[in-house]
């Protein structure tokens, strides 16, 4: 296998099983913090849920690209998407949205395996990145999922020391 595509495999694995790690001890006041302000203004357990939205959107783009097509469409309104495809998931569970993204991440890892060396130069159209590497693509999904955590953690960290601030206020 090409250490390339090996790589790639392993991030995405490895990446699969931080994010389980990160959200499944997540209390229900943690996953109900309003992480992003504005719109979509998200809650930590909505950013789960664009975790699987997202990525399951991904498998088409990818799939679009191996087999020869554009990749996203050119009016792809992605901003419309992240409003409404989280929300719909909003009745699920944190296991029901953890066992989604395992489940979602398994497939990407099978798209790539399926991959040639080839395959991760073609070129296609991502609404975020542009004219780019399906390569590029694939590797955006750990990478995506990456910022996102980190921004739950500020929002995690800024909560612990406002409330470490307000109990030791007299």
């Amino acid at each position: 296998m090409d250490t390339r595509k090996s790589d790639i495999i392993k991030q995405l694995t490895e990446n699969r099983g931080e994010v389980v790690a990160f959200f499944r001890p997540l209390s229900p006041e943690v996953l109900a913090l309003r992480v992003y302000p504005e719109s979509p203004a998200w809650t930590v357990k909505q950013v789960l849920a664009h975790f699987v939205t997202i990525e399951r959107s991904m498998h088409w783009l990818f799939n679009n690209i191996l087999s020869g097509g554009p990749g996203s469409p050119k009016d792809f309104d992605i901003d419309r998407f992240n409003r409404t495809q989280p929300k719909k998931l909003d009745e699920h569970s944190l296991e029901e949205l953890t066992l989604q993204f395992e489940e979602v991440r398994a497939e990407t890892i099978s798209i790539v395996e399926k991959m040639s060396q080839e395959d991760l130069q073609r070129i296609g159209w991502h609404v975020f990145h542009g004219n780019d590497t399906l390569e590029r693509f694939v590797r955006w999904a750990y990478e995506h999922v990456n910022l996102h955590i980190d921004d739950i953690r500020k929002v995690i960290r800024a909560c612990v020391s406002e409330f470490k601030k307000k109990s030791i206020e007299p």
